[in-house]
This record gives structure tokens, sequence and C-alpha cells, in this order.
């Protein structure tokens, strides 16, 4: 199951920037330098799978400093998730939704190395498995959801030429394939996938990039290659289930440019939705 649900207006959005900028000092960086790419609050797939006392650690210290400058957002966010998905909460136990951000820092530019990294594919090849580093917590409930996890991108600033997501959501994989796929290196998983996509992997199509692909919209020709998902400031893109997705690299990169996301996933929990990070 995929979709958007408009959830901030501009304004919002703007403060939202306004207050991840104030919060620059407890931004973690994340890549190398000249790299750009840092993450605020505590996050599982970064922490957590390494260490999940570390991961602990970092909530504990985080949270009530998001709670802090975005409950407004985070009453936001609730509302518009249980509307969709019935009863929403934030819990303490774990970390609250945070921030993604490529590129640099208030009244900064980035290296122009960055923004040529930036442009080739980044982030993995991955299905979203950070639950399995919560089992403890999830343990504490009678009925719980492991098979319909919920991930969630929430834009709040993007590049010049937009952004977005590719999402295999055709290709169906069991949770010992997951398991593995996900801890492989990306060549082995493209061939892995250009096995279903009969070496028809639009990423390395000259056509693809020139084709006014970003902004972009939704083609049904992408039914049988990654679906590409657009990005709009202030309008969540969820998806519900073991989808495979990657990141899409940026396209005609500008010194300024930044795409900083709201992160979240929920679980459901005893008939509630956990959003966490």
């Amino acid at each position: 199951m995929l979709g958007y649900i408009d959830v901030l207006s501009e304004d919002q959005s703007q403060e939202t920037i306004k207050l991840v900028d104030k919060l620059e000092k407890v931004w973690i960086r994340r890549a190398p330098v000249p790299m750009d790419f840092f993450t605020i609050g505590a996050c599982t797939y970064q922490e957590g799978c390494d260490s999940i006392a570390k991961y602990h650690k970092h909530r504990r210290v985080m949270n009530p400093v998001l709670r802090k400058h975005f409950t407004w957002l985070y009453d936001i966010l609730l509302e518009k998730l249980s509307a969709e998905f019935g009863p929403c909460e934030i819990v303490d136990e774990l970390g609250h939704p945070g921030f993604h951000v490529f590129g640099h820092k208030p009244g900064q530019v980035s290296d122009p190395k960055c923004a040529k990294r930036f442009e080739k594919p980044l982030a993995s090849l991955h299905v979203d498995i950070q639950y399995r580093e919560h089992m403890c917590y999830w343990n504490t409930y009678d009925e719980v959801d492991l098979e319909d996890q919920l991930s969630f991108t929430l834009p709040i600033e993007l590049p010049t030429h937009g952004g977005g997501l590719w999402l295999w959501d055709w290709l169906k994989l069991d949770k010992e394939q997951i398991g593995k796929f996900n801890f492989q290196g990306d060549e082995n998983k493209d061939a892995y996938i250009k096995e279903h996509m009969q070496d028809m992997d639009p990423r390395e199509s000259k056509e693809f990039w020139e084709n006014g692909s970003l902004p972009l919209e939704y083609n049904p020709i992408y039914d049988t290659k990654p679906m590409v998902v657009p990005y709009t400031v202030g309008k969540l893109f969820y998806h519900v289930g073991h989808v495979l997705h990657q990141i899409i690299p940026g396209y005609k990169l500008q010194p300024g440019d930044r795409r900083i996301t709201l992160q979240g996933h929920g679980i459901k929990c005893d008939g509630v939705w956990i959003i966490y990070f």
C-alpha cells in the first residue's frame, strides 16, 4: 500500500526548516567531509543496528529536545496519520521521528564534490526492517503486526530540481531474502533486481535522466521497473509492507540545494500504530 497525505502548509514547512537549522549543534554527521549528510534524533538504522544501547542513550538525550521544538509538528503528524490508518502514538521508549538532512549546514553551501556525489545513487537499495532491533519493546504488547510495517517521509525542503524515491513495489521478497538482500553490496543487489528486470534498469538509461524525470511525474511504464515517486514539500509519502526502495539521486544540484525530510516508521501494536525513528 502506497500513498500521499497533505500534512504541512508552506508556512509550517518554512517554520520547520528554521527549527531544524536552529538545532544545528545536535545534527549528527553521517558521512565524511566533504559529503554533507546529517541526521537529527535517535535513528535505528544508523545506531540501533550497530548498538541498541547507543540508540537508547541518544534517544534519552534527543527525545526531550525534539518534543520541545516539534510537539506541534508531531501533533499534526499524528492527526493526519490517525485519520488514514487509525490510532497512532509516539512513545518515549523509542526515538521520536527525526530528520534527514542531505546538504549544507545553515549559512553555508556544500562543497562541489558533495553535489557531484549526490548526483549518483547514494543510499543503499533496501527494505525497511528497523523494527527487528526493537523486539524487546514489541514483546511488551499482546498483538504485534510485523508484516505490514509503516514507513513515511515528509519532505520539508527539496533541491531546485526536486527529489523522490524509487520503489520496486512489484518485487516480492520473503523474510530470508530480505535479511540477505539488505546486507549485500549494491552491486549484488543490482544483479538480483536485473534478473527480474531483464537488464532494463532505467538508472543506466541516458534517456531516463534527460526526459524531465525531475520534477517527476508517475508514468505506468515504470510498473515493470522502479516506480518513480516524486516528493512535494509538506506532502507525506508512505508505504506499508516490505517494499524495496532507494532514494533517487539529485539532479543538476545547485550549491545551495538541500534535501530535508522528516522520517518515521510505525508498527501496529494492540490496535495502535507506534511511530518511531
